[in-house]
């Protein structure tokens, strides 16, 4: 089973990370360089859960903005147990 979210379908992404030394020309210095650039991932905000579907019950990942949907009632046949 894959982190991504049963519902909306979030995951994770990768992205870069940049390391920048220097002062900003607005404050006074010659402007900020960028010395490198690595990947990084930024991680989804997902929880395990028990939802039922269809009178099935089921462990799944949610993310918490699917949570804040199931938390106010079903959504789409979803229970939140």
């Amino acid at each position: 089973m894959s982190r991504e979210c049963y519902l909306t379908g979030k995951k994770n992404l990768v992205v870069n990370s940049v390391t920048r030394r220097g002062k900003a020309r607005a404050q006074g210095g010659v402007g900020r360089k960028v010395t490198g650039v690595t990947k990084r991932v930024q991680r989804a905000n997902l929880h395990k859960r028990t939802i039922r579907e269809g009178g099935v019950t089921k462990t799944v990942w949610l993310s918490a903005n699917a949570l804040r949907t199931l938390s106010r009632g079903p959504y789409r046949g979803i229970e939140l147990l």
